[in-house]
């Protein structure tokens, strides 16, 4: 029995080891553990969202043939009468390794029911993929957006890209693909779109310079799970200072070219700063509208837009709404 009981014990100690270990020689643990925590998302509905969702439909888990996971969008669709429906792509955080189409779903029919479609995309996660794959899905999702574009009724002369959190960055930096050539040659993708279809960007909680959120994390455990969401998506241990890291970054690749933008951040453990830099650098090349609020308005975390029960998010949707309807093609 004792010695049963000593191999038994022998063998959770490998196990704690091996796991501990891992820990270090690998990113799929804290993955793992970023994905579970970010299921579900934080969606609060607004008030009126059962009225807003009517004036909509949607069709769900569309495939845009894609030899990568996740190559699937739930497109959501305005029903009235407005002649000139604009087209929103939207990408979904999750800090690259994490989240889901399904998490941002009621806040893009929010948006639908106001005059807009929605094509809500998903991606490949780090680590099952890394850089530039996620947006490369983008640029194949349009392409099958644009080539079936009549099917579904779609207006693609008159388009936004939209992002939140990890989606903010995939956002502008392919919108900055589109808008600059040669400007990100490890991506790998051409200029799919044409640039004065793209009437703006929806930059929401974005991380612009993955390297600074790193350096500048609040604390050594923060620091750590960034490293290693770095190691996930870029695909190095030492990603910091990579071509690749370097042109995915817009506060150090800034584009020369952009479109008109909104951009808004948290004030607290979100990345407030970089939204406020990149807003800075781009209304030096374009209109920007920012939605900051500052802390005596409350603390406001990551995502904040999205719990549609505050305050600061309706003022930040109806500031979105007064962008977009000032900037698309209109009646």
């Amino acid at each position: 029995m004792k010695r049963i009981l000593k191999i038994f014990g022998i063998c959770v100690l490998i196990i704690l080891v091996i796991g501990v270990g891992s820990v270090f020689l690998s990113p799929r643990p804290v993955t793992w553990f970023l994905k579970k925590s970010f299921a579900g998302g934080i969606e609060v509905e607004a008030a009126d969202f059962s009225i807003a969702k009517q004036k909509t439909r949607m069709d769900t888990d569309i495939e845009y043939h894609s030899k990568f996971k996740n190559s699937t969008f739930d497109l959501i669709r305005y029903k009235g009468d407005l002649k000139y429906v604009p087209t929103i792509f939207w990408i979904h955080g999750g800090a690259f390794v994490a989240g889901d189409k399904i998490d941002v779903r009621k806040y893009a029919t929010y948006i639908a029911s106001h005059g807009y479609n929605v094509v809500n995309i998903n991606y490949g996660l780090a680590p099952d993929v890394a850089y530039p794959v996620p947006l490369q899905q983008i640029d194949q999702a349009y392409r099958f957006v644009k080539k079936n574009a009549d099917k579904y009724g779609l207006d693609l002369n008159n388009i936004y890209f939209a992002g939140d959190s990890a989606g903010a960055q995939l956002s502008a930096q392919f919108v900055s693909i589109q808008m600059n050539k040669n400007y990100s040659k490890t991506a790998k993708i051409g200029q799919s779109v044409v640039p004065n279809t793209i009437r703006g960007a929806i930059l929401l909680c974005g991380p612009y310079d993955m390297k600074e959120v790193e350096t500048k994390a609040s604390s050594r455990f923060m620091k750590f799970v960034f490293k290693r969401v770095g190691w996930a998506y870029f695909g190095k241990y030492n990603w910091e200072d990579e071509k690749m890291t370097k042109e995915a970054s817009l506060l150090r690749n800034v584009p020369d070219q952009f479109v008109s933008t909104f951009i808004t951040d948290g004030n607290t453990a979100s990345f407030e700063s970089q939204g406020k830099r990149f807003a800075t650098l781009l209304e030096k090349r374009t209109g920007v509208k920012q939605v900051f609020y500052s802390k005596s308005q409350g603390e406001l975390g990551h995502e904040y837009q999205f719990q549609m029960n505050t305050k600061a998010a309706q003022n930040t949707f109806n500031e979105l709404m007064n962008f977009l309807n000032g900037t698309k093609i209109s009646d």
